[in-house]
This record gives structure tokens, sequence and C-alpha cells, in this order.
């Protein structure tokens, strides 16, 4: 369950928050003056992200090696048209 709570909530609830993520899977967005700061997650989902961080770098830099020495205006004609077919889903 996502829940909102004051900076000054947090800090005054800290382990309370820390048991809630940890134990029961909730997470946190932490605001200050009614704007979100930071997120509290559980290190499970924390190492989900980076995992799927490095996994979407590690394309993006095979996507960048097979377009090496491409002409732009071809590459930019390429992404333009694969633009469009995924809206037109």
């Amino acid at each position: 369950m996502l829940k909102k709570i004051s900076a000054m909530q947090a800090r005054q609830t800290l382990g309370q928050i820390m048991n809630e993520v940890a134990l029961k899977g909730n997470d946190y967005i932490v605001e200050r003056a009614g704007r979100p700061l930071v997120a509290i997650i559980s290190m499970e989902k924390y190492e989900i992200l980076q995992k799927e961080r490095e996994a979407a770098l590690q394309a993006l830099a095979q996507i960048w090696e097979k377009m090496r020495g491409e002409d732009p205006e071809a590459v930019e004609k390429a992404i333009n048209g694969a633009v469009k077919a995924a809206r037109d889903i």
C-alpha cells in the first residue's frame, strides 16, 4: 500500500515506517510543504529497480553500438516510424 506522510511525521515515526515497509510491504512518499520529496521502499523493491535500470542501460548501450556509423537522418526516420507504430497500437 502506498502511503503519504509529512517529513515531520517521518522523523517522529521512522522505526514504525521501517517496520511497515520491511514487514508489510508498504511504500511511503515523504512530503515537505505538500510536495513529494523522497520515497521509502523495501530493499527487495529497490534491488529490483536497480536490476531493471542496469538492464535498460545495457540495452541502450547495445542500441548505441548497433547505430554507430549509421546515417543520423536514417536513424531519426526509423525512430519516428517506431514511435508512430507504437502509438497506433
